[in-house]
């Protein structure tokens, strides 16, 4: 898994690449945490080249999602690949979080 955090029209995106499983969450969850230490207001998570999500991935997604609401800070994800998306969808993270089909789209309306 790759991560990549760069900013637009005032967004944090964090991008996320290759597989988000057991033995990398952590990785992911650290950039995240270190995201956050920025105080950024919004935080979009760009999973355009994420291929697969665990269970262990979602957990930490969630608790990224947590700590945002926590802060009032808004979050949104953009361009799920359809596995990502399907999965996303099963565990009903589709009705939790703002989900865009392109990052222009997210970029516009955050």
């Amino acid at each position: 898994m790759n991560i990549a955090v760069n900013e637009e029209n005032g967004v944090r995106i964090l991008s996320v690449s290759g597989r988000m499983d057991a033995t990398n969450s952590a990785d992911f969850d650290q950039a995240a945490k270190e995201l956050l230490g920025t105080a950024p207001s919004r935080i979009l998570l760009d999973l355009s080249r994420l291929e697969f999500i665990s269970s262990a991935g979602l957990r930490v997604v969630l608790i990224l999602g947590k700590a945002c609401q926590e802060h009032s800070l808004t979050l949104a994800f953009c361009d799920l690949q359809p596995m990502v998306a399907e999965i996303f969808s099963i565990s009903s993270f589709d009705a939790i979080f703002k989900i865009f089909p392109t990052k222009e789209e997210a970029l516009k309306n955050l």
